[in-house]
């Protein structure tokens, strides 16, 4: 599956993280891997709370980096799927605004 801008996230119940300095470290429970974000895709996991629809994610980041609003949505979409791949979020739901 891959996520559109209007798809809700969240963080999976079964991992643990912790913030480490610049960057946050991530442990999939199940499989025992550690993942490691620093930089804007450690904003994006920040930003990852299960009410914020991607678009909000993106505006997020917009205020905080110089990016223009394209090149920073398709990476961001690509971030985020590969946490879903690697089940570090799962899709909660379409906003139905």
């Amino acid at each position: 599956m891959t996520l559109a801008l209007t798809d809700i996230i969240a963080k999976r119940d079964d991992q643990m993280e912790a913030d480490i300095g610049a960057e946050t470290l991530m442990m999939r429970v199940e499989s025992g891997r550690y993942y490691s974000v620093d930089g804007p895709a450690q904003a994006i996991w920040a930003a990852i709370d299960g009410k914020t629809p991607v678009a909000g994610v993106v505006e997020a980041l917009l205020e905080r980096y110089d990016a223009d609003r394209a090149t920073c949505e398709a990476e961001t979409i690509a971030f985020m799927n590969e946490l879903l791949d690697q089940k570090l979020i799962t899709r909660i739901e379409k906003e139905t605004r």
